[in-house]
């Protein structure tokens, strides 16, 4: 079943954006958190808000600064399909929602693909509406925020080189992969065979040069379709927010790359603010991301107070690595929050090599990402099924052996859970965090901040056993421990300048 996009007016939609600002500014002040309030032990998810200047950072409705952490979800992705025999990806179930939970996790980065979205021009795929719509329900009701993300890989899985053609020498064939529905492709006959990464394919790059020049106005299309998105989830508070575009790709052009990319964006944000103008709904977070080989938007593409700067960080594991580069990469992140004045959600990170060095890279993140007081991230990823293009694209074409071969691995998809993705954080805490550690990436945690009235913490502490973790400090009026699957949620009361330590 389909419904035709609604139409909007560029004029109107800026117009939109102009008053949501105000309303904005106001809920906010001078960049100040909004005003401390108890939420209560069994508060429903409350709306997230991000808060820019020299202290960025993401509070929800109560004044409580927020970490949201997490896991990608690919399950609703649109994927090339190297062969009927290989699911690209695995079903999503219960079982999903529970098992992440029990990893202390409150959030989701949920993968969304513009050709599910959308297949034919103008028109939606409601029946892909709601199942996104179910994944937010069931993520909220196990204590999960959503943010949801327009995914894309190499353009779109309609990018691919033929079964039956031979590449020149020194480039090798390219697998599709997953983006953009083929009406929105414009490769210009370009060679599918790819010189280097999938990126580097010169169809892939001219399919981005006509994206960033509007070609035929299919950038306007996607920023179109996110106001159709962001007026659909408008009453929501449990979706945390959008994530406009996934590692956006290179024309191969700087300049034109830069340009296209910020007009996107800033196109984006105007259909989704007058969206949600239109329902009388307050903003969401949109988050924005650099280009996949890290080039910046400009520091001052937007003035909207909601948005979150949402890079990835891969740095020793399958991007460039020499010892102490991701110890130097917060540093350099560091800087682009300076500028941007904005938080920093990692929404991709992850190690794949053995359990050892897995565990040791995590390890290492982990602490970087509590010292950095980072807003949050998400951990790539839960699941990545025997039929995803990763799998795969090492194989392309496949034969049929390897084919046979692959599909004895197939229903086996999760990644291992490392001991440092789970470790103890407060999800929420009062006021503003001043200094995070959980060094040892177990149920210790010592962390301190300041509140201006009476509020609570909101803390997950993983452990295997029945007796409640001890809660000590100074500035902690009340503590309440509930055993949940996969460890302990703690409620603790906090007023003034606080110092809390959690232990075994």
């Amino acid at each position: 079943m389909t419904t035709e996009l609604r139409p909007r007016s560029r004029r109107g939609a800026a117009l939109a954006l102009t008053s949501v600002l105000t309303f904005l500014a106001a809920c906010v002040p001078d960049g100040t958190p909004p005003a401390t309030t108890d939420p209560g032990a069994e508060a429903p998810l409350a709306r997230l808000v991000a808060v820019r200047g020299n202290r960025p950072a993401i509070f929800d409705a109560s004044g409580r600064q927020v970490l949201l952490r997490g896991v990608n979800f690919n399950h609703l992705g649109d994927y090339f399909v190297s062969d009927p025999a290989l699911p690209n990806v695995a079903p999503l179930g219960e079982d999903d929602w529970h098992d992440v939970a029990a990893t202390g996790a409150n959030g989701i980065r949920l993968v969304t693909t513009w050709s599910a979205w959308e297949p034919v021009r103008d028109q939606i795929d409601l029946a892909y509406l709601e199942r996104v719509r179910a994944a937010v329900a069931d993520a909220n009701a196990h204590g999960l925020y959503v943010v949801i993300d327009m995914h894309q890989d190499a353009w779109s899985r309609f990018v691919f080189t033929p079964r039956d053609e031979s590449c020149p020498s020194g480039t090798r064939p390219q697998i599709g992969w997953d983006g953009a529905p083929e009406w929105a492709t414009f490769t210009d006959g370009a060679a599918t065979c790819t010189p280097g990464g999938r990126e580097d394919s010169p169809a892939v790059r001219a399919a981005w040069a006509n994206f960033y020049a509007n070609r035929d106005s299919v950038r306007d299309e996607l920023a179109e379709l996110w106001g159709f998105i962001a007026g659909e989830f408008a009453g929501e508070a449990g979706v945390a927010g959008f994530d406009l575009l996934n590692e956006p790709g290179t024309s191969g052009d700087g300049n034109a790359t830069i340009a296209g990319l910020t007009a996107f964006y800033q196109s984006a944000l105007a259909e989704i603010r007058a969206a949600e103008s239109a329902a009388g709904a307050p903003g969401h977070i949109v988050f924005f991301e650099p280009t996949v080989f890290a080039a910046l938007p400009p520091w001052d593409w937007t003035s909207d107070p909601n948005v979150v700067f949402a890079s990835h960080n891969y740095f020793e594991s399958i991007g460039p690595s020499f010892p102490g580069l991701l110890e130097l990469s917060f540093s350099l992140f560091d800087l682009a929050v300076a500028l941007y004045q904005a938080p920093l959600w990692t929404g991709e990170y992850g190690s794949f090599s053995s359990s050892e060095q897995n565990e040791s890279w995590f390890a290492r993140f982990g602490k970087l990402e509590d010292e950095h007081l980072r807003a949050g991230g998400a951990w790539w990823q839960w699941e990545q099924e025997c039929g995803d293009p990763h799998n795969v694209s090492g194989a392309w074409p496949p034969s049929p052996e390897w084919v046979a071969n692959q599909a004895a691995s197939c229903g086996h998809a999760r990644f291992q859970v490392t001991q440092c993705a789970r470790r103890a954080f407060p999800r929420a805490t009062a006021g503003r965090l001043t200094s995070l550690a959980a060094p040892t990436c177990d149920a210790n945690l010592t962390f301190t901040g300041t509140t201006d009235a009476p509020s609570t913490a909101d803390l997950w502490v993983p452990s295997d056993i029945d007796t409640a973790p001890t809660v000590s400090g100074e500035g902690v009026t009340s503590v309440s421990p509930r055993r949940v699957p996969g460890g302990w949620r703690i409620d603790v009361g906090l007023t003034g300048e606080y110092r809390v330590q959690v232990a075994p």
